[in-house]
């Protein structure tokens, strides 16, 4: 026999549940961070109300997938083209001279478990967006480890091999976080015309995840997150 679905009644009385929990005081729903909450509140509605759904259809139990990724090696020129490389010595340089600008924490992981991942835009109160470079100055005073090309070889490695992408590490960040958009600000590439980029994975419009690389002479947003090691507390 099939299941009665719930009512439209039965989802505002939910609803009517929650609000009177919320500001009764019973439950203590400013533990949310406000990054958090922001980022519903500009997010997919659609995506957030069928988790919210998922949630019900659960019994209110929540479902969690792992999200660990075997960190994997990266080749500028056999992944992208010809002439690419990591950037080498200083940023106002040509890049050809130097050492290699890698995180090193995040180039001797192995492994990486993006559920104790922070994804952060590193926007300050009252801006919409900085520069790539100034993102990167931002993030290495964290003095945590960026996540870089091997962390993201290592997703994009296990979204490929999946025969079911639904089931890939990258699709499950989705259903999970929510997450459309990681970009990889650990290692800095170098582009043939002497420009300073990062690699960046998204989710299209279809559900299907690709790469790009992005200039950090641009703009990043609020929709750019950068994968970052949480915070280990002392």
């Amino acid at each position: 026999m099939a299941r009665e679905k719930m009512t439209v009644g039965q989802l505002a009385d939910i609803l009517c549940i929650l609000w009177k929990m919320f500001f009764s005081g019973e439950v203590a729903y400013d533990d949310v961070p406000c990054e958090t909450a922001q980022n519903i509140v500009k997010g997919d509605h659609n995506w957030f109300a069928s988790q919210f759904v998922k949630f019900l259809v659960n019994g209110c139990q929540f479902i969690f997938g792992g999200l660990k990724v075997v960190c994997a090696p990266f080749d500028p020129v056999k992944f992208i083209n010809n002439n690419w490389s990591f950037w080498k010595g200083s940023k106002d340089g040509n890049g050809l001279d130097g050492e290699e600008e890698r995180d090193k924490a995040s180039f001797a992981l192995t492994e990486v478990d993006f559920v104790k991942a922070d994804l952060l835009t590193c926007l300050e109160k009252g801006e919409s967006s900085i520069t790539g470079e100034e993102k990167l100055i931002r993030l290495r005073k964290l003095g945590r480890p960026l996540y870089g090309t091997t962390q993201f070889m290592g997703l994009w490695q296990d979204y490929q091999s999946c025969q079911d992408t639904a089931d890939s590490k990258l699709e499950k960040l989705y259903q999970q976080k929510g997450v459309t958009y990681i970009d990889f600000f650990g290692d800095i590439l170098r582009s043939p015309g002497g420009s300073r980029r990062v690699l960046c994975l998204y989710r299209g419009g279809d559900g299907l995840w690709s790469w790009r690389h992005g200039w950090l002479g641009l703009r990043w947003s609020g929709h750019n997150f950068s994968a970052v090691a949480q915070q280990v507390s002392s």
